[in-house]
């Protein structure tokens, strides 16, 4: 496998729908083997990891294909549109 692959892969979208499969993971953990207020609380995790996932496959699927495949600007665009989330969520 070339690096190109795994760059073409490994990319801050994909890295995004990892976040939101921990946090799916991590609340359903707690809905099963929690305290009583755990499992009260946790699924809102569940709830909200699911569309973290599924926005961050589909954007990467959606740029992928935009792009044809073209490794550095699929990496340059997700950048870009990671680094504006991450600059909206620290300015609100």
């Amino acid at each position: 496998m070339t690096i190109e692959k795994i760059l073409n892969w490994i990319t801050p979208l994909t890295l995004g729908a990892l976040l939101g499969l921990y946090e799916i993971l991590h609340g359903l953990y707690y809905v099963l083997y929690g305290t009583p207020d755990q499992q009260r609380d946790y699924p809102l995790e569940i709830v909200l990891g699911l569309p973290i996932m599924v926005i961050c496959l589909g954007g990467h699927w959606v740029i992928r294909r935009i792009t044809h495949n073209n490794t550095r600007t699929v990496w340059i665009i997700e950048s870009v549109m990671v680094g504006l989330v991450i600059y909206g969520f620290y300015r609100s």
